[in-house]
């Protein structure tokens, strides 16, 4: 799938997370959209451009975001690796990996975004974070894996139909 293509789709993407998902928590957690949909993507097999979709979702998201800048690509990248070593090696349970890597993608994405505030100086207590933000987190990001597999699936094979 082309790279061009994917400015405008992220950007709806951030702009959906940044405007209606955010504002449904669940506790103190919210899900990662951008994180689900990228993990989707790399999944793909058809689709050779990973990389570049997660640095482009990362990009606007860093944006948008009130964190330093970098964490978001940095934890997308992270992700879209171990989709793409997942994808290599095992080409079965598509969906299965897809939870697995969401998993672990929301726990890069916390685990990086708690050491820089940590280092800025900002008292919080781990134990805290993980039972408010990271776990709520995770349980509202693998609710909305099923809808976004799926309909990633379709969109791609209407984009590149397979022969």
């Amino acid at each position: 799938m082309s790279v061009i293509l994917s400015i405008p789709t992220l950007g709806l993407i951030a702009i959906l997370q940044s405007a209606v998902v955010s504002r449904l928590p669940l506790n103190r957690g919210t899900a990662d959209l951008m994180l689900v949909v990228l993990v989707a993507i790399a999944l793909q097999k058809t689709v050779s451009t990973s990389w570049q979709w997660s640095i482009v979702g990362g990009l606007f998201m860093d944006y948008l975001s009130g964190l330093p800048f970098g964490i978001f690509t940095v934890s997308y990248l992270l992700a879209t690796g171990l989709a793409l070593i997942i994808r290599e090696r095992i080409w079965r349970f598509s969906f299965l990996m897809q939870l697995l890597v969401v998993f672990f993608g929301t726990m890069f994405s916390h685990a990086l975004s708690f050491l820089v505030l940590f280092l800025q100086g900002s008292e919080i207590m781990l134990g805290t974070v993980l039972q408010v933000v990271t776990l709520p987190s995770i349980i509202l990001n693998f609710m909305i894996s099923l809808p976004i597999f799926i309909l990633t699936q379709d969109i791609l094979e209407q984009v590149n139909p397979q022969e």
